[in-house]
């Protein structure tokens, strides 16, 4: 049986891993859609933001924090 300390700390290597797979999963993609002239949405200053193969940029919707119930 696993202590709770090594329970946590595997826990939070797990998501530090998975989170540098997501990373380098979206560089991929990104580059892949620009190879395609695809566009693509992503997130940046709090707005979804629409980005074109010919480099225009448009805001398609701003993002609302709500505060969490934790």
């Amino acid at each position: 049986m696993e202590s709770a300390v090594l329970k946590r700390t595997h826990e939070r290597l797990y998501r530090v891993l998975l989170s540098k797979i997501a990373r380098e999963a979206s560089i991929v993609a990104n580059r892949e859609n620009r190879a395609l002239a695809v566009s693509i949405q992503i997130v940046e200053n709090g707005y979804v933001v629409g980005k074109f193969p010919d480099g225009s940029k448009r805001i398609i919707k701003e993002l609302v924090r709500v505060k969490s119930k934790a």
